[in-house]
């Protein structure tokens, strides 16, 4: 049903997460205190008896059995190992119902116990016995979600893509090779055919798809072929960025703990001493990578491992790992294709009274389905306390994955900060959503489409030759300093992710890091739009937990409950005062609201669902519009909000806000040709001041920045050189200090960089 596996297993006992070489190693782990925990809880299953063993104040029988066969090995106790058989040979004739929620995750991980006992003790283990284990291994494997032989389910999501296939059926394969060669034949042949190079796909991204809570579990599954392999002596499987996925959610933890959410989650509670632990990741990811910073964020996570993970826990940590702090790494990540999201910060101090932002940019490139939302183009904002927020939640009174909240709004565009156009046509080209063997008539929430009905690819095949592509990274930059940098920019095409309504959308990101504490830094959202129907009415959305106040163009969102104490401020500087409507649509009755349903779901204990959001919208019916968005952060109690300003050339259109000057291509286009920048005139405050200025949209070659002073009416212009730089095609992106004077500045295009000589004066690399 697959190919052959190309890799199988040596043929010796043990080999099943573990070698006679690995014993010596671990051996000296029972004394160190950095395994203590796990040594001492392994102790102490291992002192059930086995008529003790289904009781209610044991763990679990698997974990009897597995810290006895463990016994076995490291300290030759024939006892234990004896005493592991027998509960195995015993807790084998289980019968399950299959139908049970979940309960492939029971099943799945008594056959790996019992796998262990084979594999650990297997000089114990009589020939009638092992058929005995084998009859049963296939009986519990016919169980399992994903079926016996495993054809059910896709290569990139659902519960197959956890430990059943890649974890329980594959070791158990692996212990019973010699005798029966089939379960391992089909477990592997289908992980290293189809789910490894479905993973070698996303995992240079250094993103897990599945987001913040289902990412982390499917991980931990795909990380286990990772040591059964090289257990074996195989090496890794996997592409070597694998160890690059754990970043994501180092990156995204909040300084209260959290994380973003990111796809199906549910809030947490205001617990601000409790973190949203993943430090059985990252103990994974630092025992097999030797990762300082995993190891770093493993102890910063502490906390008690779940009884499933103890035993993995003592075998694969590595306690000769030291760790380094996280403030060593880059306080901007870009999480590249086939992503395409960049997560900027201003720091890694930790506390409610934190004063690090972190913001989330995201593209968004594919679209898998499952537990990921439609919600490419989307941003996140945090700063004492979640300000600009997804909304919604996956637990609660209409929660889980079948539930009117969840696929009517959770998982919709309409739900997150990214842009909805409204054809009232749409239903008609997309009736049904499809998930799961079930069928739901389609709600239109003026969002992103479902690729594939909403069902998810099957195979990397499947995904890279159906319509599962939702958008390309046009650009991306950090500059100037990678360690601390002043600004993090990232420009997408997202037009694929809509429906044929969408004839463009392109939109840039930019954060600037002020690096002051009373105002630590800026969003500046730049959009151009097309539709394909004038009439067809837009949407910029911005989610809250808190109401927004409006007034005017400025919109303030307060996080002021549960102890927080952050503010955003959002200027809309595009559509025009005229031409723009801006509305806040929330509270009792529109928490959830969807075009004339709200699609209630509450969950008691915490606001982090949010009930709020504001609408920007033109107000004169056209094909194009361009919306500038420019948001600030700040303390409540802290000092004023800092103004803003639109400037604006021929071609170009950008914002003016604490000495920074930032402009875009009205066109979403590249350009090549000369651009003169009327920034500072007498009088002006910023005059005397170091500036800063940054050119998105910009051909890739060799561009000059020059100071134009003169009044322009007759006088010759007095021209001043200050750079002559690079852009590169990657980037787009010219950046430059100048000291403001009366005047302009001059932007020049001299062509592609390979047609320029170096010139004495130019500074082609500096600034």
């Amino acid at each position: 049903m697959f190919p052959q596996p190309h890799l199988t297993p040596p043929p010796e006992h043990p080999r099943l997460f573990l070698r006679r070489q690995h014993l010596p190693e671990l051996r000296s782990k029972m004394t160190r205190p950095e395994v203590k925990q796990a040594w001492e809880r392994l102790m102490k299953y291992s002192e059930y008896g086995i008529e003790e063993a289904g009781s209610e104040h044991c763990p679990g029988d698997v974990y009897v059995i597995e810290a006895n066969a463990l016994l076995y090995l490291l300290k030759e106790d024939r006892e234990a190992g004896l005493k592991a058989k027998a509960l195995a040979l015993s807790a084998i004739t289980k019968h399950f119902n299959p139908n049970f929620q979940d309960i492939s995750r029971d099943i799945g991980r008594l056959m790996l116990a019992g796998a262990i006992v084979y594999d650990w003790c297997y000089e114990l283990v009589s020939d009638e016995e092992r058929d005995f284990f084998i009859r049963h291994f296939k009986r519990l494997a016919s169980l399992l979600e994903c079926g016996y032989p495993p054809l059910k389910e896709g290569a990139f999501v659902g519960h197959s893509c956890e430990w059943m296939i890649q974890r329980d059926m594959l070791g158990t394969g692996i212990a019973i090779y010699d005798e029966d060669p089939e379960m391992y034949d089909l477990a592997a042949g289908r992980v290293l055919h189809q789910m490894v190079p479905a993973r070698n796909f996303f995992y240079p991204s250094g993103w897990h798809h599945q987001g913040d809570g289902y990412g982390g579990v499917r991980f931990q599954g795909e990380l286990f072929p990772t040591f059964l392999f090289d257990r074996m002596g195989f090496g890794n499987v996997y592409d070597e960025s694998q160890r690059e996925v754990g970043y994501q959610w180092i990156y995204t933890r909040r300084p209260d703990g959290k994380l973003l959410r990111d796809g199906d989650s549910t809030p947490v509670m205001p617990n601000h001493t409790k973190y949203t632990r993943l430090h059985f990741i990252y103990l994974l990811l630092g025992g097999y990578y030797k990762d300082p910073y995993y190891v770093c964020q493993q102890l910063k996570d502490e906390g008690r491992f779940q009884d499933k993970d103890v035993l993995f826990a003592f075998l694969f940590a590595d306690p000769d790992v030291e760790a380094k702090p996280l403030h060593e790494l880059s306080l901007t990540r870009y999480f590249g294709p086939p992503t395409g999201v960049m997560v900027a910060r201003t720091g890694w101090d930790d506390g409610i009274d934190s004063s690090t932002v972190v913001a989330e940019m995201k593209v968004g490139m594919y679209q898998y389905n499952n537990h990921q939302h439609l919600d490419a183009g989307a941003f996140q904002l945090y700063y004492k306390g979640n300000l600009a927020i997804d909304s919604g939640s996956y637990k609660g009174s209409s929660g889980k994955y079948h539930s009117p909240h969840n696929k009517y709004y959770f998982k919709r565009s309409i739900a997150h900060n990214t842009m909805l156009v409204y054809d009232p046509d749409e239903l008609r080209q997309y009736p049904y959503v499809k998930d799961g063997g079930l069928v739901w008539p389609n709600v239109n929430d003026g969002g992103q489409r479902w690729p594939n009905e909403g069902r998810p690819p099957l195979t990397l095949d499947d995904l890279l030759n159906k319509d599962f592509k939702r958008a390309d990274v046009l650009a991306h930059a950090v500059g100037d300093d990678r360690l601390r940098p002043d600004y993090s920019y990232l420009k997408g095409d997202i037009t694929a992710a809509y429906s044929s309504k969408m004839k463009s959308f392109r939109r840039s990101f930019l954060f600037l890091n002020f690096k002051n504490e009373e105002h630590p830094a800026a969003l500046i959202v730049f959009d151009r739009v097309v539709s394909a129907r004038p009439e067809f009415p837009k949407y910029w959305l911005l989610h809250s937990i808190e109401e927004p106040q409006i007034e005017g163009g400025r919109t303030v969102i307060s996080r002021s409950e549960d102890g927080y104490n952050g503010q955003l401020i959002n200027d809309t500087l595009l559509p025009e005062s005229g031409n723009r409507r801006i509305e806040k649509v929330g509270g009792p009755g529109k928490e959830y609201w969807v075009f004339g349903t709200n699609y209630v779901n509450d969950f008691p204990g915490t606001k982090e669902q949010g009930e709020w959001r504001i609408e920007v919208s033109p107000v004169q019916p056209s094909e194009e519009d361009l919306f500038l968005n420019v948001i600030q952060m700040k303390a409540i109690d802290g000092p004023a909000a800092l103004p803003t300003q639109k400037v604006e050339t021929e071609r170009m259109v950008g914002a003016q806000l604490n000495g920074w000057l930032a402009l875009f291509a009205k066109n979403g286009e590249r350009l090549a040709e000369d651009v003169a920048l009327p920034v500072t005139e007498e009088g002006s405050p910023l005059l005397g001041r170091e500036l800063n200025g940054l050119a998105a949209d910009l051909a890739a070659g060799i561009w000059t920045v020059e100071l134009e002073t003169g009044n322009g009416e007759g006088s010759a212009w007095e021209r001043r050189h200050l750079l002559t730089r690079e852009v590169t095609e990657e980037s787009g992106v010219l950046h430059w200090r100048w000291m403001a004077a009366p005047g302009r500045i001059l932007l020049s295009y001299r062509g592609p960089a390979e047609h320029q000589p170096d010139e004495e004066g130019g500074e082609r690399n500096g600034r």
